[in-house]
């Protein structure tokens, strides 16, 4: 059996668009992909992103904040940026892997957040199925 194809999602407080990414990565995949998420300046996940985030990934995990530095000497096979500001902090980690830049903005909003997860789930779904993946 083929290893998962291991995904790593980075925004600068990894707190709301790599939370969101990391599952529906996961869920998307049905285990052909182990994703995770991290960022340089990690914060706190807001309470509305946390329940929505648990919901997106079936109750499996409670997102948490992750540093950029935990990750760095985990293998990853796609290192996917989010904003501006996480792709410049990618020169931190020691990989050879492929680098992919979907720029998001910042948002809070509810009905911004949703449209950002319809849009990483098609840009999701289109890589994947490029990686033979769905």
């Amino acid at each position: 059996m083929t290893a998962p194809h291991r995904i790593l999602f980075v925004c600068r407080h990894n707190s709301i668009r790599s939370q969101i990414a990391e599952a529906l990565a996961n869920k998307m995949a049905h285990g052909k992909v182990i994703a995770k998420s991290a960022g340089p300046e990690p914060l706190p996940v807001p309470g509305q992103i946390t329940e929505w985030v648990t919901q997106l990934n079936g109750g499996k995990t409670i997102p948490v904040s992750k540093s950029l530095d935990e990750m760095a000497r985990e293998p990853f096979d796609t290192i996917i940026t989010l904003c501006n500001k996480s792709h410049r902090a990618l020169p931190e980690l020691t990989t050879d892997q492929q680098h992919i830049r979907w720029d998001f903005g910042h948002t809070d909003d509810p009905e911004a957040l949703k449209h950002m997860e319809i849009e990483i789930s098609e840009r999701m779904s289109l890589m994947l199925q490029a990686k033979g993946l769905l």
